[in-house]
């Protein structure tokens, strides 16, 4: 979001631009410390400073605010990623420290929320029904940002999208023991199996027909 400059008015597209903001981050900072049951939209809004009617103009409804929070994580977390995937080298030396940055994002804010979510709409219809295309979206956003992180090595064989599917649900689970056991060793046999797995996949001749070419004789 641009501010506007030192001294310069700021108009109603600014102020609204700039509730919205201080209401997603204190959505995201709460619904990370504290959880869902922690995240009610009084605490949002004492920690963003503003009204209850602020709060309701922006989203008529407290799943919104949470499924937009996520919108936000999701947006850092891209970032990031893409960011350090930037220093990752080419070619088949570039799925080991892939594999290693994707594990590491899930251990980092937008799991744990995304973690409070799917728990609490397990019981809230509500919540639920906003829930499951949104997640939708963005899984299908992460296995496309996994396969730029991971390179050409596999993203070029014609079963990639299964391989990103069993490789992020199987971080998913993982990173679910976290949640009671926080200080686990982030690496352990899990990473192995999955470099291996993934290495296994990527080395597979590619059978002629199915978008790829016969191994050379």
């Amino acid at each position: 979001m641009t501010s506007a400059p030192p001294g310069a008015r700021r108009t109603q597209a600014d102020r609204r631009a700039t509730t919205r903001a201080a209401l997603l981050q204190a959505t995201v900072g709460s619904l990370v410390e504290l959880g869902y049951a922690g995240t009610t939209t009084a605490e949002v809004q004492r920690r963003a400073g503003v009204s209850k009617g602020a709060l309701t103009h922006h989203f008529a409804a407290k799943a919104d605010l949470l499924l937009a929070a996520m919108d936000v994580l999701y947006d850092a977390f891209t970032a990031d990623v893409r960011q350090a995937a930037s220093h990752l080298p080419g070619g088949a030396a570039r799925v080991r420290p892939a594999i290693a940055l994707l594990w590491e994002q899930f251990r980092g804010p937008l799991f744990t929320a995304a973690m409070e979510l799917w728990v609490a709409a397990r019981t809230d219809p509500t919540l639920r029904a906003a829930l499951l295309p949104h997640e939708r979206r963005l899984g299908a956003q992460l296995r496309a940002l996994a396969r730029e992180v991971v390179g050409e090595e596999v993203a070029r064989h014609p079963n990639a999208e299964a391989a990103y599917a069993v490789l992020l649900t199987s971080m998913r689970g993982q990173a679910m023991t976290y949640a009671l056991q926080p200080d686990a060793p982030v690496a352990g046999p899990h990473l192995e199996h999955w470099y291996a797995l993934v290495e296994a996949f990527a080395a597979t001749p590619r059978r002629p027909g199915r978008g790829g070419r016969p191994p050379a004789s």
